[in-house]
C-alpha cells in the first residue's frame, strides 16, 4: 500500500512580480511605455488647421495662394482639404476653389482617386457655373478616372441648380437614366434622395411617387433625409397637403421617427404660409416634456423669419425672448432677421438699434445685410438715409457689391428721381461698379413709366447703364428671412409628432 506523500505548498509572488527579479526592475515593455508616454508630454503639440482662418489669408489678398497653401499643407490632411474646398464654395469663391484645387493636383499627396472631382463639381453647379461643372467631369475621365455613382450624383446636384430650372431637372432625368445602364453607376440612396427633393420642389407628385416605386423595386430604403427633404420642398411650393401626407406614411406607416430637421422643416413651411397657429402647435410638440427632439437655435430662427416676414413685430420679439430664454444666443442669421422685419415696416430706430447690437455682440455683417438695410429704406423712401448707409459701410468692413447700388437705383427710377440717379451712376463709375444691361432696361422702363416721359436722362448716364459688365451675380432667392432647416389627411403635423413621441416612450 502506498502512502500519500505531501508536497508544502509555496506561496505565490504579489501579482507582476518574480522571485527572480528585483523589486525594483520593470520589464521592457514598461520601461518603453513610460518614456513613451514621458515623450509625448514634452513634444511639441501639433495645432490642427483652422479652416476659417485659412479661408481667411486666403481672401485677405496679403499672401499670395501658394504661399498660404504651403504653410499650411503640412499640418493638413484628406479631410481638412474637403473641409477647405466645401467652406470656399460656401462662399461662392469658385475661382478660388478651382485655384487650391489646382495646387493640390501638383502636390506628390494628391491622389486622383480620393474623391475630390466630384466635390468640386458640386461646388461649381452650386455657384452657377455649370459649364465649369460639366468640364470638370469631362476632364476627369480624360484623366484616367472611371465615373461612378459619386460622380454622376454630383453632375445631377450641379444640373438641378441651373438657371434654366426646367431644362435642369430633364438633364438630371437623363443622367439618371444613363446610371441605370451602366455597372459602376447604379443609382443609390443619395442619388434618389437628390431627386425626390427637386421633384418636390417641382411639385411633381407622380415623379415623387415613381421614384419611391423605384427605391422599393432597387432594395433602396428611403431613410429620414429622403423623407425630410421631400417634406421641405412640398413645404417651400405650399403644398401643406402633399407635406403632411408625406409625414404620415413616413411615422405611421414606415415607422421612421421625425427628429428635430424634421419639425424645423414643418416650422419653416407654416411660416411661409403664414399658418402660425399650426406652426405654434408644431413648436409646442416640441417644447413638450415627452419630446426627445428639442427645439435648437435654428428653431427659434424660423420662428422669428416666420412672423418678420408677415410683418408680426411683437411676435417675432417674442421669438427672441424665448430663444435668449433658452440660452441660446443670437447668431448671425438672427441678427438678420430681426433688422429685416423692423426694416419691412419702417421701425428704423429698432432697425439701427438691432445693427449696433450686432456690432457690439462681434458679428460681421455681410452685405447681405446692408443690402436689407438698404432696401427698407427705399420702400419707405427714406432715401438719405440709404445713401448714408451706403457711404458708412466701408466702416463696418463691407465692401458695398453692385446690388445695394441698384437697390437705390431703381427706387431712384420708380419715383422719377433723375438727378439723384445721375449722382449715384457717377458714383458707381467711379468706384468701378457698371450695371448689367437687363438693369438699365428696368430702370429705363420704370423711369418713363414714373415720369411719364417727360424728363430725359443725359447721355452720360445712358452710357453708364448700357455697360454690361455686372460681375455681381445675386441669383439666389434669399429675402433677408431664409433659415435652411436642413440640408386629404385629417391629422395634422403636430398630431402626427406628438403622436411619435407617445408610441416612442
Amino acid at each position: 500500500m502506498m502512502c500519500a506523500i505531501s508536497i508544502p505548498t509555496r506561496s505565490l509572488p504579489p501579482c507582476g512580480l518574480s522571485r527572480t527579479r528585483p523589486l525594483g526592475f520593470l520589464p521592457r515593455r514598461s520601461l518603453a511605455i513610460r518614456a513613451a508616454k514621458s515623450a509625448s508630454r514634452n513634444a511639441t503639440p501639433v495645432h490642427c488647421p483652422s479652416i476659417p482662418s485659412i479661408v481667411k489669408k486666403l481672401n485677405a489678398g496679403q499672401a499670395s495662394v501658394v504661399q498660404v497653401l504651403e504653410s499650411q499643407a503640412p499640418l493638413m490632411k484628406s479631410p481638412d482639404w474637403f473641409a477647405l474646398l466645401e467652406e470656399l464654395g460656401k462662399e461662392n469663391k469658385w475661382t478660388l476653389t478651382l485655384e487650391v484645387f489646382r495646387w493640390m493636383q501638383r502636390q506628390k499627396w494628391y491622389k486622383p482617386d480620393d474623391g475630390f472631382y466630384p466635390k468640386l463639381i458640386v461646388i461649381m453647379g452650386k455657384a452657377k457655373q455649370l459649364r465649369m461643372a460639366v468640364w470638370l467631369f469631362t476632364e476627369a475621365k480624360r484623366n484616367g478616372h472611371r465615373p461612378d455613382t459619386s460622380f454622376y450624383n454630383a453632375l445631377i446636384t450641379a444640373h438641378l441648380h441651373n438657371r434654366d430650372k426646367r431644362g435642369g431637372f430633364q438633364k438630371a432625368l437623363q443622367l439618371l437614366e444613363t446610371m441605370k445602364q451602366r455597372i459602376r453607376c447604379q443609382p443609390n440612396l443619395v442619388t434618389y434622395n437628390i431627386l425626390l427633393r427637386a421633384s418636390a420642389r417641382a411639385c411633381d407628385v407622380a415623379l415623387v411617387e415613381r421614384f419611391f416605386q423605384e427605391m422599393e423595386a432597387a432594395k433602396i430604403y428611403p431613410d429620414l433625409v429622403s423623407y425630410n427633404g421631400v417634406i421641405g420642398a412640398y413645404g417651400k411650393t405650399g403644398d401643406f397637403v402633399q407635406m403632411e401626407k408625406t409625414l404620415f406614411i413616413m411615422r405611421l406607416q414606415k415607422h421612421i421617427k421625425p427628429d428635430t430637421v424634421t419639425s424645423n422643416t414643418l416650422l419653416d413651411s407654416y411660416g411661409r404660409g403664414r399658418e402660425f397657429v399650426k406652426m405654434e402647435q408644431v413648436l409646442k410638440s416640441m417644447t413638450s416634456a415627452k419630446s426627445r427632439h428639442r427645439p435648437d437655435s435654428k428653431t427659434y430662427n424660423i420662428l422669428m423669419s416666420g412672423y418678420a416676414r408677415a410683418g408680426e413685430v411683437e411676435k417675432m420679439e417674442w421669438s427672441r425672448s424665448r430663444m435668449e430664454a433658452a440660452n441660446f444666443k443670437l447668431d448671425f442669421r438672427s441678427y438678420e432677421i430681426l433688422v429685416t422685419g423692423y426694416g419691412d415696416v419702417g421701425a428704423f430706430a429698432k432697425m439701427d438699434e438691432c445693427f449696433f447690437q450686432m456690432l457690439q455682440a462681434g458679428i460681421q455683417p455681410q452685405k447681405s445685410t446692408l443690402n436689407a438695410m438698404i432696401g427698407a429704406y427705399c420702400k419707405h423712401n427714406a432715401f438719405e438715409e440709404a445713401e448714408e448707409l451706403l457711404t458708412d459701410a466701408l466702416q463696418w468692413q463691407i465692401r458695398p457689391r453692385t446690388s445695394a447700388y441698384l437697390i437705390l437705383l431703381r427706387a431712384y427710377a420708380k419715383v422719377g428721381r433723375s438727378s439723384d440717379m445721375e449722382i449715384l451712376l457717377e458714383r458707381m463709375r467711379k468706384n468701378g461698379i457698371m450695371p448689367c444691361a437687363a438693369i438699365f432696361l428696368e430702370a429705363l422702363e420704370s423711369f418713363s413709366l414714373s415720369s411719364g416721359s417727360e424728363e430725359k436722362l443725359t447721355e452720360s448716364v445712358v452710357e453708364v447703364l448700357a455697360f454690361d459688365n455686372d460681375d455681381d451675380d445675386d441669383d439666389d432667392d434669399d429675402d433677408g428671412y431664409g433659415v435652411d432647416a436642413f440640408e386629404g389627411y385629417t391629422t395634422s403635423s403636430s398630431d402626427i409628432l406628438t403622436f411619435s413621441e407617445h408610441s416612442d416612450g
